[in-house]
């Protein structure tokens, strides 16, 4: 089947599954992509092959979500001190670009988000920073390329300039979930979003009152962080899914059974009602560091 370019990425549904390898299949894939175009027709394919392997997709901000990136040159005498003592050195690292270096700090418990994430989620990066910096980062937190391959999304790949949008990604919306700290760069995917508290290690460019984590030579919790509690949530929201999805499935097989004049554009139609149920997109979620005790049902703030 034919690839298709997305954004500035080349995208082609995996032939592999045995769902599009008989001729019914692929004549009735030929006949949708002539209604709601390829790109869609791709989207709809791509979730479906995650479904198939009990998987959904997840969009990870990069700066104040998984790290916190610094111009060197720009630390205070007082973040140098407290740098200097921090017990958190291996989660630093430095590196320089055009003529300028940077410091960047990984969050505390993002190593094993990702690992964990990873089992239940296809992942992508999308930052409004640069691709270049993108891939940096991403070499920082995937060294290994583990997690994250190709799956950079970055501004140059957005429609809309300081905007981010699922309209880049080759997958449903209905089977995304976004993992973000701020919510007006997604103004076309609320539904989508689960906010999270920013990650301000390194001071604001602006003195606000109070000593940074930087300053300080502290950190906050890993375990008992927003990490680690976006983690719970967003395995919560995995299992509430695929809950809702088998428990569809199996009443409309009998529904098919007694009654075959369902069709399966009607189907289809259904089948996207109710999976953006399961996910909940009525509400955005909120991650908060004092969940400790979180009981996630469809749709829940914490």
């Amino acid at each position: 089947m034919t690839s298709v370019i997305m954004g500035s990425q080349e995208i082609a549904p995996d032939v592999t599954s045995p769902d599009l390898c008989t001729q019914d299949a692929v004549y009735g894939a030929l006949q949708v992509a002539a209604e709601i175009g390829r790109d869609e027709l791709i989207r709809r394919i791509n979730l479906q092959n995650l479904r198939n392997r009990e998987k959904l997709c997840l969009v990870l901000d990069l700066d104040l979500t998984l790290l916190h990136t610094k111009p060197l040159h720009k630390l205070s005498p007082e973040e140098l001190t407290g740098l200097c003592n921090s017990t958190r050195k291996k989660d630093l690292r430095r590196w320089k670009a055009t003529g300028v270096e940077y410091l960047t700090k990984l969050r505390p418990y993002v190593r094993k988000f990702l690992r964990e994430a990873s089992k239940l989620f296809d992942m992508y990066v999308y930052t409004n920073g640069s691709r270049d910096y993108a891939r940096i980062m991403v070499g920082f937190l995937d060294p290994h390329g583990v997690y994250f391959g190709s799956r950079i999304l970055s501004k140059e790949d957005s429609t809309v300039k300081g905007q981010k949008g699922l309209d880049v990604v080759p997958v449903h919306q209905s089977g995304v979930l976004i993992l973000d700290d701020t919510e007006n760069v997604w103004a076309r995917d609320r539904g989508n979003l689960v906010l999270i508290k920013p990650y301000d290690y390194f001071a604001p460019k602006e003195p606000n009152g109070t000593r940074s984590l930087s300053e300080e030579g502290t950190d906050e919790s890993g375990s008992a962080g927003p990490l680690s509690c976006a983690l719970r949530l967003l395995k919560g929201l995995h299992e509430s899914y695929f809950v809702n999805y088998h428990t569809f499935e199996e009443e409309l097989q009998g529904i098919l059974l007694e009654d075959n004049g369902i069709h399966g554009e009607q189907r289809q139609e259904v089948n996207g009602k109710s999976y953006l149920r399961a996910l909940g997109s009525s509400k955005r979620l909120r991650v908060s560091d004092e969940c400790s005790s979180l009981v996630v049902t469809k749709r829940q703030r914490c």
